[in-house]
């Protein structure tokens, strides 16, 4: 592994994000909200493996 993709703030972000999102569905039932924080967390680590291979 990279280890670039390891000190990335996208990276932060994108696991931030996504725990996020789950815990929003499974405690607070609030399942738009918590979808749409896990695919901002998947496009934020996209783009940290995209930055981080350049």
């Amino acid at each position: 592994m990279n280890s670039e993709l390891l000190r990335s703030p996208w990276l932060l972000l994108a696991v931030v994000l996504i725990v996020v999102g789950f815990f929003l569905i499974s405690v607070f039932s609030w399942p738009i909200l918590g979808w749409a924080s896990i695919v901002c967390g998947v496009i934020s680590l996209v783009t940290a493996v995209l930055r981080t291979r350049t």
